[in-house]
């Protein structure tokens, strides 16, 4: 049987697909398995991933009705048999070595989860290495090559980028994930769930991803109403899980509470001041369930500046929530958009 599982979700990226499985048949790590999943994509992408499944049979096309990032995860994750899968989102690629040294980290170390930093690949071909492992810097910044645990530091991997780039995970820990569909962000549920769950994890300062960052329709440059909703569905998931699950995590709601306060700023790119008075609405539900567990948030302010405390205090104040809210996105809107 094969060791790493390589999920590639397929939606309308014919533009793209070939170079993203040219990278993974070139990988010096042979033992693998890709899993080209249409998620009912109606360009010609399965076309081409069949022409590759025919000439390599470790290229597997699969296809299925559309349901959303979440619902491709899903089905990979239920019916992975190899010990670690990695996702590829098939608009990016992966150095020739990637699995290979990602592996053999994991074999050596019987890690549930090692990570590596990425490329940053623009439109005019300009390249740049991003060491963005850490996605808030003040609050964590890990040390590359060090085994972390729950006793020096693990939790605090919640604070690193959710995004697929180069992440080999332990497949035994995910098997009970559960994807919300139809919606998008769900690679974020899959990361934060999977740390909580994780007993040791490692992270690799060489960049072994590419990732393509102002393509039309990506989900981080590509600004839409429904965002809102995507995000409150995916982090009430998120909530939920964590709430039900064993496991706990000192950070976890602080962390929730800085995933709010980005949502905030991304969705005032809305262009539509009356849409985003709308959805606004949507997100302030997250706000509120962080308020509600403001006490489990209060102690780690310590990690922002004493401007920054005092409008947090306010966001999380039941009296002055709402209010603090209503000023402060509308601040932050006309400044976007003056």
């Amino acid at each position: 049987m094969s060791k790493v599982t390589i999920v590639v979700p397929i939606y309308n990226v014919e533009k793209y697909v070939a170079k993203c499985l040219d990278s993974l048949i070139k990988q010096t790590f042979k033992d693998v398995e890709i899993w080209a999943i249409s998620d009912g994509s109606p360009d010609n992408s399965v076309n081409i991933v069949k022409r590759y499944a025919a000439k390599d049979d470790r290229v597997k096309c699969i296809e299925k009705e559309n349901g959303g990032y979440g619902s491709v995860l899903e089905y990979a994750i239920k019916n992975i048999k190899t010990d670690y899968f990695l996702i590829c989102d098939p608009d990016d690629w992966i150095s020739d070595e990637a699995i290979e040294t990602l592996y053999n980290a994991a074999l050596k170390h019987d890690l549930d989860l090692v990570m590596a930093n990425h490329y940053e690949v623009y439109e005019d071909g300009q390249i740049k290495c991003i060491s963005n492992i850490s996605t808030y810097p003040n609050v964590f910044v890990p040390e590359f090559d060090k085994i972390y645990t729950k006793e020096n530091g693990l939790d605090k991997f919640l604070f690193l980028a959710e995004s697929p780039h180069a992440k080999l995970y332990r497949t035994a820990l995910a098997k009970d994930i559960n994807f919300p569909h139809k919606v998008s962000y769900t690679d974020s549920l899959l990361f934060m769930l999977f740390v909580l769950r994780s007993k040791k994890v490692m992270c690799i300062e060489k960049p072994l991803a590419y990732y393509l960052v102002e393509r039309e329709g990506n989900t981080m440059t590509d600004v839409n109403p429904r965002i809102a909703d995507y995000y409150y569905t995916v982090f009430s998931s998120v909530i939920k899980q964590y709430e039900e699950g064993s496991y706990k995590n000192e950070y976890f709601y602080y962390r929730i509470f800085l995933k709010f306060l980005r949502i905030n700023i991304y969705l005032a790119n809305l262009n539509d001041i009356k849409v985003y008075k709308e959805k606004r609405k949507i997100i302030y539900k997250l706000l509120k369930k962080c308020s509600i567990e403001r006490k489990k948030i209060m102690p780690f302010l310590k990690f922002e500046t004493k401007r920054k405390q005092l409008a947090y205090k306010m966001y999380l104040n039941p009296l002055t929530s709402k209010i603090t809210y209503l000023y402060l996105s509308n601040k932050i809107y006309r400044s976007i958009h003056r």
